[in-house]
């Protein structure tokens, strides 16, 4: 991996595979990814993010109505009712694409795409520590998203990290990052789910499952998004 640092402080960074597969990700001051770009060995390019270009502003009044209802992963009898589920946003018409800072900063625009929750994950308090017996529950998830992103590369997820409402808005919100990076890793290392194909955005308490503010296990949780069709670059 080599990173380059800029005046401006935002970087560019390339990661080299094995294989001669490169990523190049350009970030700003902040470490918020603007623009990231895969090249296989054969020279080949793929556009996965692109905030660097201007999108015309989200007006929520505008925008269709939500998919469908989150969909709760422990319900999931096989992976096809799992990809029925992250495929459901490529049977309607959007009328535009978004930058992936906006698909991060409104609910109204993530829920364009159906939000899968892991709930067979959930964290203890003030923990984001997965255990392998649960990474284990990830795995009709995790070997779908890496069988989507073999055969399109530009595939991208939004891994929602998620806490109750004990404690402070402040650290919730760097609890709920934390959980997020915890199930992304462990989507990467047991199922082979590429990085540089996830996002990560931790939500606090923001949207909580049961409306309670008494410590609740099942606001504890993590959530995934197909995000690609919201892009579509």
């Amino acid at each position: 991996m080599r990173t380059e640092r800029f005046n401006d402080g935002s970087t560019r960074t390339m990661v080299t595979r094995a294989d001669g597969t490169r990523i190049v990700t350009i970030r700003d001051s902040t470490g918020r990814a603007l623009r990231r770009v895969r090249i296989d060995p054969d020279g080949r390019e793929y556009l996965m993010i692109d905030d660097t270009r201007t999108f015309e502003p989200v007006n929520v009044q505008e925008l269709p109505s939500p998919a469908q209802d989150a969909y709760d992963y422990r319900e999931a009898s096989d992976a096809e009712s799992l990809r029925l589920a992250l495929l459901a946003a490529e049977r309607r018409y959007i009328g535009r694409s978004f930058s992936l800072r906006q698909v991060r900063e409104y609910a109204e625009v993530r829920a364009l795409a159906p939000m899968i929750n892991l709930q067979a994950i959930t964290f203890a308090t003030n923990s984001a520590a997965l255990q392998p017996s649960q990474a284990e529950q990830l795995r009709e998830m995790g070997l779908l998203m890496r069988e989507l992103i073999a055969k399109d590369p530009t595939e991208l997820f939004l891994v929602e990290g998620h806490t109750d409402a004990v404690g402070s808005a402040g650290y919730n919100l760097l609890l709920s990052d934390r959980r997020a990076e915890s199930v992304a890793l462990a989507f990467s290392e047991y199922f082979g789910v590429p990085t540089e194909n996830m996002v990560v955005q931790g939500y606090g308490e923001s949207f909580l499952q049961v409306p309670t503010q008494e410590a609740e296990r099942v606001n504890r949780r993590v959530a995934v998004r197909r995000i690609t069709r919201l892009l579509y670059r």
